[in-house]
């Protein structure tokens, strides 16, 4: 049976050699794969790149008077948003540009605690119209710190860009706080790996984005 690391290991050596043919449709081995119960596939490759030059087209739209002089200022958040921020970015039609934070919030697959910043905590947005790039929002707690970080060091306008949405995990007195503006998908409360996503720092490569099983590799339930 195929595993997750020989999966990642063709995703790379297709991204590394450039080879342009979706493999989850042409090896074997992923088709194998896709019957393994520790992970199914959630969104197709070809799913998200479409919805991401939705996304990229409504942004434009809403930011069309935004100048050159003034772009817009995209904050990607480490490290899982890079593969979507990097997708967004260049479908975007107007000028802006782009910077990173890093907020500690996690570890394993459950809140590590109250999220704490690693990196762009000082960023300047004075003034600037912001759009805060996500891979996932669940219970709003590492958004809320976030927004309010950049709102109280003078930023004009912020919103947040989110490749999924988890809406059932919001904390309840975050609930009208911290609504994303523009959303890939909005799922379940699954916990999912692939582009982008990790566990435990694996699967970022994962051209697809799946549901991890623990209880499945476990043998028993979570």
């Amino acid at each position: 049976m195929l595993t997750i690391d020989i999966y990642s290991e063709i995703c790379y050596n297709n991204f590394v050699w450039g080879n342009s043919i979706p493999i989850a449709e042409n090896d074997e081995r992923i088709c194998e794969m896709q019957m393994n119960e520790q992970f199914t596939i959630l969104k197709s490759g070809a799913e998200v790149r479409s919805r991401i030059r939705e996304l990229a087209a409504e942004i434009s739209a809403d930011y069309a008077g935004i100048t050159a002089e003034s772009p817009l200022l995209l904050l990607c958040t480490l490290s899982g948003a890079v593969f979507f921020s990097a997708d967004l970015v260049r479908e975007l039609t107007v000028p802006c540009e782009i910077n990173f934070l890093k907020v500690h919030s996690y570890q394993g697959i459950r809140p590590a605690g109250s999220p704490i910043f690693d990196l762009g905590e000082n960023i300047d947005v004075r003034g600037r119209h912001v759009l805060i790039v996500e891979d996932i929002v669940d219970t709003g707690q590492t958004m809320h710190t976030v927004m309010q970080n950049f709102t109280d060091k003078g930023a004009a306008d912020i919103r947040i860009c989110t490749m999924l949405d988890k809406p059932s995990r919001r904390y309840p007195q975050l609930k009208d706080l911290v609504i994303p503006d523009y959303t890939g998908f909005e799922i379940e409360d699954l916990f999912v790996i692939g582009w982008g996503l990790d566990y435990n720092q694996k699967y970022r490569l994962l051209p697809d984005i799946m549901v991890y099983h623990p209880e499945a590799e476990n043998g028993k339930e979570q």
